[in-house]
C-alpha cells in the first residue's frame, strides 16, 4: 500500500468520520466526488468550488478544527479578520502553524534581505482581535527586540469615519502623537505599520530621527509606487524595507527584493499556503485565490478581494520559499478603504 502524500494525509484528518472537522464532514455529503479518493494535487482542489466565506463568519471556529485537536484547543492561537469584505471571519492556529504562517516566513525573508537584528521595534497597528499584533510580538522577539513598543490602531473604527472628516483626522493625529512620544525617548530601530501610517509618520520625523531607522516592515496593504520610492530614497534611505502580503485567515507572503523603482513580489514560505491567480487571459493579472493547508483549519479556493500578476522565480527556493509569487496586488473593486490601513 502506498503511503498518502501530504495533501492526501491532511484531507484524511479533516474528513475522518470520527475525528474530522464538522464543517468538512457536512460538506462531504454535498460533494459530487470522494475527496479521499479523487484529490491528489493542488490542481484537483478546484473540484471543491469556491470556499463559502459566510460559513467562517457564522459558524464557531471549532467546526473547522478536527475533533482530534479539540483537547488541545487551549494551545491554539485565535485570529479574526478586519471585516473589510463583510462580517469578520475567525480561525484557529495550532502553535506550530502560527509560527509557520507568520514568524518563520518573516525570519526567512529577514535573512534574505539582511533585515536588522537586535533593534527595538515600534509597532503601530491593531492589538486585537487581528492576529498581527501577536505576530508582531513574536517576530520582534525572534529578531532580538524586547516586546515591541506599541501604539494601538483600530482599522475597523477608522473605516467607520468618513475619508477627510475631522473625526478621522483627529484619530490619526491621536495615533501619530503616541508614536512620536515613543520615538522621542526610545531608541527605536524598526517600524512596523501600514504604508499610509508610515508615510504620515515619516513626514513628521526630522532627518536625524529617520536616519536612525534601520528597518521598516509594512503590512496590511500593498504600497503605492510613489510611496515605495519615497520610503527608499527620501524618508528612510538607511533602512531595509520589508513588505508583507497576507491576512489573518491564511498567513503571510513576503517580499524578497527591495528595489525603490520596482514594486515588490510576494512569495509564500513552506508548503501550507498556496496562492494562484485566475486571469481572464494567459499571463495577465487575475483574481488572487489561496489554499490554506493546516491541521487546524482547511481553507480551499478562497477568493481574495485583490488581483495580481503571478511571477515564477526559483531564486528563493533555497530559503524555503515557493517559486510562484504575486506581483503588485491591488483591490479588484472598491471593497477596501485605502485610508483605513488595516493590518492582515
Amino acid at each position: 500500500m502506498i503511503a498518502p502524500g501530504p495533501l492526501e494525509a491532511l484531507l484524511q484528518e479533516h474528513f475522518d468520520p470520527e475525528w474530522g472537522a464538522a464543517f468538512w464532514l457536512e460538506r462531504r455529503n454535498a460533494l459530487s466526488f470522494d475527496p479521499l479518493r479523487e484529490i491528489h494535487s493542488l490542481e484537483d482542489l478546484a473540484q471543491f468550488g469556491p470556499m463559502p466565506m459566510e460559513a467562517l463568519a457564522a459558524r464557531p471556529v471549532y467546526d473547522f478544527l478536527p475533533r482530534r485537536y479539540h483537547a488541545a484547543r487551549h494551545t491554539c492561537v485565535a485570529a479574526e479578520t478586519g471585516g473589510t469584505t463583510g462580517p469578520p471571519k475567525r480561525t484557529l492556529y495550532l502553535p506550530g502553524e502560527f509560527q509557520a504562517a507568520f514568524v518563520t516566513p518573516f525570519l526567512a525573508a529577514a535573512e534574505v534581505l539582511h533585515f536588522p537584528r537586535d533593534c527595538d521595534w515600534l509597532y503601530i497597528g491593531p492589538s486585537g482581535p487581528h492576529i498581527i499584533g501577536k505576530a508582531a510580538r513574536a517576530c520582534a522577539n525572534a529578531m532580538g527586540s524586547v516586546d515591541p513598543f506599541t501604539v494601538d490602531f483600530d482599522p475597523r473604527w477608522v473605516r467607520r469615519l468618513a475619508a477627510g472628516s475631522m473625526a478621522r483626522e483627529r484619530y490619526l493625529e491621536h495615533v501619530l502623537q503616541q508614536a512620536e512620544a515613543v520615538l522621542a525617548v526610545e531608541n527605536i530601530g524598526v517600524l512596523f505599520t501600514t504604508p499610509p501610517v508610515v508615510a504620515a509618520l515619516a513626514e513628521r520625523m526630522d532627518a536625524r530621527r529617520r536616519a536612525q531607522i534601520a528597518g521598516v516592515h509594512l503590512g496590511g496593504m500593498a504600497p503605492e509606487p510613489e510611496l515605495w520610492r519615497r520610503l527608499h530614497e527620501e524618508w528612510f534611505p538607511n533602512a531595509c524595507i520589508l513588505s508583507g502580503y497576507g491576512n489573518s485567515l491564511a498567513g503571510v507572503a513576503l517580499q524578497l527584493e527591495s528595489k525603490p523603482r520596482e514594486m515588490p513580489v510576494y512569495f509564500p514560505h513552506g508548503e501550507r499556503l498556496f496562492f494562484e491567480t485566475r486571469a481572464a487571459s494567459p499571463g495577465g493579472r487575475g483574481q488572487v485565490v489561496f489554499h490554506r493547508l493546516d491541521r487546524s483549519c482547511l481553507l480551499l479556493n478562497v477568493c481574495e478581494r485583490d488581483e495580481a500578476l503571478a511571477v515564477d522565480d526559483t531564486r528563493w527556493t533555497g530559503f524555503g520559499f515557493q517559486r510562484v509569487g504575486l506581483s503588485d496586488p491591488r483591490p479588484l473593486r472598491a471593497t477596501a478603504d485605502p485610508g483605513a490601513g488595516g493590518l492582515y
